[in-house]
């Protein structure tokens, strides 16, 4: 009963997963921010580069240049019609470089908001409740005999 459970709430889970990434084509982004920072990062549209704060936001073609030993994460934020985050979309930007932003984030963390979330983390609750109730289904005996006639468990 419990394996079947497991199996049950793992593919379920699994599914609900599988469409909820599928489904993360939003597009171009609504707007992209320079979230955080450490260190030297200076941004161009094409001219020359000036610092660029918390805050500062980006736009498709621009050049991020960050300094030795320096950080960005940015964030592609994704509107619903009312103007409110339906999703985030998050960058982390690592290390001497110059850097391209444009309107498709390779995605480091999606972070859905809302009812989405919730879902994630009541499917994820139930698969770790399934797989915990199941763990000790298994019986504990003897696998082989060992040469010296001992029994070896694993």
């Amino acid at each position: 009963m419990a394996k079947t459970l497991k199996i049950t709430a793992f593919v379920l889970f699994a599914a609900f997963f599988a469409a909820n990434v599928s489904a993360r084509d939003f597009g171009k982004p609504d707007k992209i921010v320079l979230e955080a920072k450490t260190g030297s990062v200076m941004t161009s549209t094409g001219g020359q580069y000036e610092a660029a704060g918390v805050g500062k936001l980006l736009v498709d073609g621009e050049s991020m240049m960050l300094g030795d030993s320096s950080k960005a994460t940015v964030v592609y934020y994704y509107l619903d019609d009312e103007g409110k985050v339906d999703h985030k979309c998050v960058e982390k930007y690592d290390g001497a470089n110059t850097y391209v932003i444009d309107d498709s984030c390779k995605v480091v963390a999606w972070l859905p908001s809302g009812r989405a979330s919730a879902g994630i983390i009541i499917g994820a609750g139930l698969v770790g409740a399934a797989i915990l109730s199941g763990m000790d289904d298994a019986p504990v005996g003897p696998i082989s005999v060992g040469p010296n006639g001992e029994i070896r468990h694993f």
